[in-house]
């Protein structure tokens, strides 16, 4: 109750605390006034006169002072009951002030207790604190490994391969891919970190171009964050001779660019340029009596206005297949073939019909699972070139250049498929723009081994770098960059002309690429096993190899059905259960990726 009085009243209480009492000490001589109080018994601690928010505590402790008389200082301590220690003050019988003193020494007995249980409680805090100090020093050490770690930029990096032997480039667990190569070079050269060898994801890893399995490029572009100064690199030698160490002969790292932060190798691509090479042989005409020979013959008979004198591959091919035994083997075939060389007019032929392909069309027939209106099969055929016939080993061959915005997943490879096949059976060139339209037709696709990317093009980039670093430069002139700064802002452009690579690159293309892939269609025949596969599989499919170079509908593909694989026809016409479409591909476990 007296509590709860001065908490209700505490100006009250303060009044009691701070007015001295009016009774004189017993020493105090009569006549003289009381003496003065302490100060620091009129005013309080701050801790008891001021609260958390500034305000005076509602019932601050009372505070004895000298000049109180021990019955002043009992009411002061025990309020109306007067003082428990005092004997002045103490009115309590003995008996009482026996239960006083045995709840005194159970106080007294808690406050041992509240000791241990104190000392409990700092000594686990001295351990949690302990504990502290081990994890701040923990982390200051992981600080400092972090400090120590080397430096990583991000670099393009120019490389050349041959993709005999690889399941395609871009890297794949347990394959065997061109990146999956580079990138293990670039952990046993130091590039990578071992807390990033595991993972190119951490590394950042990006590229041009993916090709399939077995084709090759003369110059690709990854990008990737790398250590540009490994410790096991020696001072004389250059960041790309010491990548190449840990690298095979059929891979070679061109040249290490820094790059933006932003610089996407696939987004930031202008075009791309590529190289099929084919035998010229492949170009002529089914063997007679094959299903092949039977269906471009039932094709021609059918088209009364049909005049083989328009096409010369009919003549050359007629003049061929009379010089051969009529029961002639496949090798025999191929051996003969060899020999055999284009006439200036099926050239002539060959070129107008890969032009037809110039311009933007909807390639969706060259590629797979896309539809018709599926808007990423339109697609800028920019400039395809042949050139003039040469001789390897015996056997002639051209090249076919490809410059194009983007390809899709096979469409090099399917374009040159239809190129081969079509002017072979002297259909027109009228029959391209038909495969751009909505009927879905099979067209097989031609192996990779011809297949060389020759470069990603970044035309509007190395612009912007030789702007950027002509302001580097006015920077220098006028005195506001010094040449560490210039070095690390400067940037090269992405060409391998500019760079001065131009003759290393030859040098590995016809080492590492063209002799390589002669000796590989030499020893397996390669394009040959290809047509033969075609000329004597019996199919509708290929009913739009007709001199009107139109696609009829026995040739189409409803919508469901898989394009992939052809549907055999027996002697009456009626479309047999499905069977393989083309000769076993090179990529058809789905390794390989795109074109582009």
């Amino acid at each position: 109750m007296a509590g709860e009085k001065r908490d209700a009243s505490p100006s009250a209480s303060t009044a009691q605390v701070e007015t001295p009492s009016k009774r004189q000490k017993l020493d105090d001589k009569p006549g003289e006034p009381a003496a003065a109080p302490a100060a620091s018994a009129i005013a309080p601690s701050n801790a008891a006169a001021t609260s958390a928010d500034g305000d005076a505590p509602s019932s601050p402790a009372p505070v004895a002072r000298e000049t109180d008389s021990p019955s002043s200082r009992g009411k002061q301590r025990g309020g109306r009951g007067g003082g428990r220690g005092g004997s002045f003050g103490d009115r309590r019988s003995r008996n009482e002030r026996s239960a006083a003193g045995k709840h005194a020494a159970k106080g007294r007995g808690r406050d041992r207790n509240d000791e241990a249980r104190e000392g409990s409680r700092n000594a686990e805090t001295a351990a949690k604190a302990a504990a502290g100090d081990a994890a701040g020093a923990n982390a200051a050490a992981n600080d400092e490994d972090k400090r120590d770690k080397l430096p990583k930029k991000k670099v393009a990096l120019l490389i050349g391969y041959s993709g005999l032997g690889y399941k395609g480039s871009q890297i794949n667990p347990d394959t065997e891919t061109i990146e999956g190569e580079v990138f293990k070079a670039l952990v046993a050269a130091g590039c990578i970190s071992e807390d990033n060898s595991k993972d190119p994801h951490k590394v950042s890893l990006a590229r041009a171009a993916r090709t399939d399995a077995g084709v090759h490029a003369a110059v690709n572009v990854l990008t990737l964050k790398l250590i540009l100064t490994p410790p096991s690199k020696a001072a004389e030698t250059s960041i790309e001779d010491h990548i190449n160490a840990f690298l095979p002969a059929g891979i070679r790292v061109w040249s290490i660019l820094r790059v933006q932060g932003s610089f996407d190798p696939r987004r930031v691509c202008d075009q791309r340029q590529y190289e099929y090479t084919l035998p010229t042989h492949v170009l002529l005409g089914p063997k007679p009596g094959t299903p092949m020979y039977e269906t471009i013959e039932k094709g021609r008979n059918a088209d009364s206005a049909f005049d083989a004198t328009k096409f010369p591959i009919i003549e050359a091919s007629q003049k061929f297949w009379a010089t051969q035994p009529e029961k002639s083997d496949f090798l025999a075939d191929v051996q003969a073939k060899k020999g055999w060389r284009m006439p200036s007019e099926v050239l002539g032929q060959l070129r107008d019909f890969v032009q037809a392909y110039e311009g933007s069309h909807n390639f969706y027939n060259f590629t797979v699972g896309k539809d018709f209106r599926d808007r990423s099969c339109q697609r800028v055929m920019r400039k395809l070139e042949i050139s003039e016939p040469f001789v390897v080993n015996d056997t002639e061959y051209v090249s076919v250049t490809f410059i194009g915005q983007s390809f899709m997943l096979h469409q090099i490879r399917k374009m040159i498929g239809l190129v081969m096949i079509a002017v072979r059976s002297a259909t027109p060139p009228s029959l391209i723009p038909e495969t751009f339209g909505p009927s879905r037709i099979h067209v097989p696709k031609a192996p990779g081994l011809g297949l060389l990317l020759i470069s990603p093009h970044y035309t509007e980039y190395n612009k912007r770098i030789a702007e950027g670093n002509a302001k580097l430069d006015e920077l220098v002139a006028a005195g506001r960059m010094d040449d560490k700064a210039y070095g690390e802002q400067k940037r090269d452009a992405i060409d391998f002309v500019e760079l001065g690579l131009s003759e290393r690159i030859d040098a590995f293309k016809q080492e590492q690429v063209y002799k390589r892939m002669w000796s590989v269609e030499e020893d397996e025949l390669v394009f040959s096993k290809w047509l033969n596969f075609l000329d004597t599989f019996v199919s509708n499919d290929f009913d739009y190899l007709n001199p009107k170079g139109v696609i009829p509908a026995s040739a189409t593909y409803k919508k469901g059905e898989n394009p992939e694989r052809t549907r055999a026809a027996s002697t009456n016409g009626v479309r047999a259960p499905d069977a393989e479409a083309a000769a076993p591909s090179d990529d058809e476990d789905g390794i390989g990726g795109d074109d582009e």
